[in-house]
């Protein structure tokens, strides 16, 4: 029927000759250095972004088992710091891929 020609269709177009393989795999050894020295950069953002956000859960989870008022404005303010620290990772992140397209000008 049409939908398994389209996927036949589709397949074939994916593979590719061992010459662009050859190309692709050249640009993966060349690139990919690059792109772990972004992730880098962004990384120690990341990891604090994560652990004030699982700080704000837990705080949230005592505040629901222990009916302690203290822990819901801390949960709140925890899980707002944490998307806010996560946001600059990622600023961060992009902000090394505009700075890679500078140099390459």
């Amino acid at each position: 029927t049409f939908i398994s020609k389209l996927s036949i269709k589709s397949s074939n177009q994916m593979r590719m000759s061992p010459e662009e393989k050859r190309e692709l795999d050249e640009w993966v050894e060349k690139e990919y250095p690059k792109s772990m020295s972004r992730l880098n950069s962004s990384d120690p953002y990341h990891r604090l972004g994560k652990r004030i956000i699982v700080t704000g859960i837990f705080s949230y989870v005592l505040f629901v088992l222990l009916k302690v008022d203290f822990f819901e404005p801390l949960a709140m303010i925890l899980l707002g710091l944490g998307m806010v620290v996560e946001v600059l990772a990622l600023l961060a992140y992009f902000r090394s891929l505009s700075n890679e397209n500078k140099l390459n000008e």
